[in-house]
C-alpha cells in the first residue's frame, strides 16, 4: 500500500511538470519564493514542485491522501466553471454503482463521531471556517458550505439526531466535480473532508 501512495504521489507530480504558472493562480495558488502556496479549508499547503513535497503553513508534511489530492487539483488543465454544490455523489454517473459504500465512509462515519450531536458538528464545522448555508432539501438542523480548494466546495445538510430518528447527513458536490477530481479522488476528497471535521490534522 505504502508503495502503491509514493507512486501514485510521484505520478502526480510528473504530472505538473507543465503545468503554466497562469494556470496555478487560475485555480488559487499563489508564488511564495519557491514555493507555491495553495488554500486548503482552514489552512493552506506550501508545494515544493522541484523538491517534491507537500507540507502545511507551519512546515509539517501532509498525510499522503491530501497530498495527492492537492497536486491532482493543481494538475487540473481546463477552466471549469463555478458550480455551487448541488449533487450527491451517486449522481455522478461513474459513481452510481458505489454510492452506499461511499456513504458508510463518509456521512456515515460523521454521523458516528463528530456528528452524534449538532453541538459538536457546529464546533468542528465552525473550526475549519465553514460557512452556514441555506438547506435546499426541505427542513435540516444545519447546513455549512467548505470551500476545500480554491474552486471546489462541498456542502454539508445535517439532520440531528431525535427521539425516533439517528442522525444522519448529505454530502453535496459542485455537478461538474469530475472535470477536477476522477470518482475514486471525490471519494477520498469527502473522507479527507470529514477526517477534519473529526479533529484529524491535515
Amino acid at each position: 500500500m505504502q508503495i502503491n501512495i509514493q507512486r501514485a504521489k510521484e505520478l502526480a507530480f510528473d504530472a505538473l511538470r507543465k503545468q503554466s504558472a497562469d494556470q496555478l493562480l487560475w485555480l488559487g495558488a499563489e508564488p511564495t519564493g519557491s514555493l507555491w502556496r495553495l488554500p486548503v479549508l482552514n489552512g493552506a499547503f506550501l508545494i515544493d514542485l522541484p523538491g517534491r513535497s507537500v507540507a502545511t503553513s507551519g512546515g509539517e508534511p501532509v498525510r499522503p491522501a491530501w497530498a495527492i489530492l492537492a497536486l491532482h487539483y493543481l494538475a487540473v488543465d481546463g477552466r471549469p466553471g463555478d458550480f455551487r454544490p448541488t449533487v450527491t455523489f451517486a449522481d455522478l454517473p461513474t459513481a452510481r454503482s458505489y454510492a452506499s459504500v461511499y456513504n458508510q465512509r463518509t456521512t456515515g462515519r460523521l454521523c458516528a463521531t463528530v456528528g452524534r450531536s449538532l453541538q459538536s458538528l457546529q464546533e468542528a464545522a465552525a473550526a475549519l471556517g465553514a460557512e452556514p448555508a441555506v438547506c435546499d432539501q426541505g427542513s435540516c438542523s444545519a447546513a455549512y458550505v467548505f470551500r476545500v480548494f480554491p474552486r471546489v466546495s462541498v456542502q454539508l445538510i445535517y439532520h440531528a439526531p431525535d427521539d425516533e430518528f439517528p442522525p444522519s447527513a448529505t454530502l453535496l458536490l459542485p455537478e461538474n466535480i469530475e472535470s477536477f477530481f476522477c470518482s475514486e479522488d471525490v471519494v477520498v476528497l469527502s473522507e479527507c473532508l470529514v477526517s477534519r471535521l473529526c479533529g484529524r490534522p491535515f
